[in-house]
């Protein structure tokens, strides 16, 4: 496998970056008739109707999870909200931000400073996935992050997840057929320079947990699109935060800041007016330090769940 043929498997992918919440579930029925599903939140007042959402961002094609109350406020919405332009980014243009910030320019290749254990994880999950364990030395151009998140996009595409099927993805096509305004929390650079910017022990220890956490606990990803279908918000936040212990800059630049920031401009749409439908992967409506909670510490505004 050569670099260019993994980079172009894994591009559509890589602004997914939460390895935890690239999840893939058992095959089920195309829509979901239960009154349960995914957790939706509402924000209004006399001029603004704000619905948050939480997604996934690769899933089985046939997996079940849009039920009538999501759809009721999607149609409703005259803007869909996503965190990137990642689907109006060109291929080319998104290859280059993953060179620019994902590929190692200078200096020698992680793989060299993985521990044992990381080596011996590496090789048995590349095995796993139908390579040779010498496979390895493909990835020796990539920055340990990029390494971290194509392993496990191509773990989940091998197990038939496909990008088509996030979410995001299928919100971002009926909004373009249905005429509604489209609108990005964030571009596409500032997501992969989440992790550009980390240090490079940061992002050591970033891999080999993600190749820790695929070996020993291979249904996490099951439990948690469970949980996420089911709007089990408590477990899912237990076990997202559990999948990032010991990576608290991680957590603060992937997760709080942003939140803080989305919140922001959630404010402004608030002062304004419409109906706006935003969708966010779900671990930024979870936990002490989601969206929800920020807004309403932060200025008084109560997302109520629906």
């Amino acid at each position: 496998m050569t670099l260019n043929h993994t980079l172009k498997r894994s591009l559509a992918a890589l602004l997914a970056p939460v390895i935890a919440l690239m999840i893939l579930a058992a095959s089920q029925p195309a829509r979901s008739n239960d009154t349960n599903g995914p957790a939706i939140w509402k924000l209004e007042d006399a001029d603004s109707e704000i619905w948050l959402f939480g997604t996934v961002h690769i899933l089985k094609p046939s997996l079940a999870w849009e039920n009538d109350q999501i759809s009721a406020a999607f149609n409703a919405a005259d803007t869909l909200i996503t965190e990137a332009a990642v689907h109006d980014i060109e291929p080319a243009a998104m290859q280059g931000l993953v060179m620019k910030h994902g590929i190692n320019q200078t200096g020698p290749s992680f793989l060299g400073k993985l521990s044992p254990e990381g080596r011996k994880n590496f090789e048995t999950l590349l095995t796993s996935l139908g390579m040779p364990a010498a496979a390895v030395n493909n990835f020796a151009p990539y920055r340990p992050w990029l390494a971290a998140v194509t392993l496990q996009t191509l773990k989940i595409q091998s197990m038939g997840g496909d990008p088509e099927a996030g979410v995001d993805k299928l919100l971002w096509k009926q909004a373009q057929a249905a005429g509604k305004k489209l609108e990005y929390l964030e571009t596409a650079e500032e997501q992969i320079q989440i992790f550009g910017k980390l240090s490079p022990e940061e992002e050591l220890y970033f891999f080999e947990e993600g190749l820790k956490q695929m070996i020993e606990e291979p249904d996490l990803l099951d439990k948690i699109v469970a949980d996420w279908k089911a709007g089990n918000i408590e477990d899912l936040t237990a076990k997202m935060q559990a999948s990032m212990v010991g990576q608290d800059t991680l957590y603060d630049v992937l997760l709080t800041k942003r939140n803080s920031n989305w919140a922001d401009q959630i404010k402004t749409l608030m002062d304004g007016e419409g109906k706006v439908f935003i969708a966010v992967g779900a671990a930024h409506l979870a936990g002490e330090d989601s969206v929800q909670d920020i807004l309403k510490e932060k200025y008084g505004l109560t997302a109520k769940r629906q």
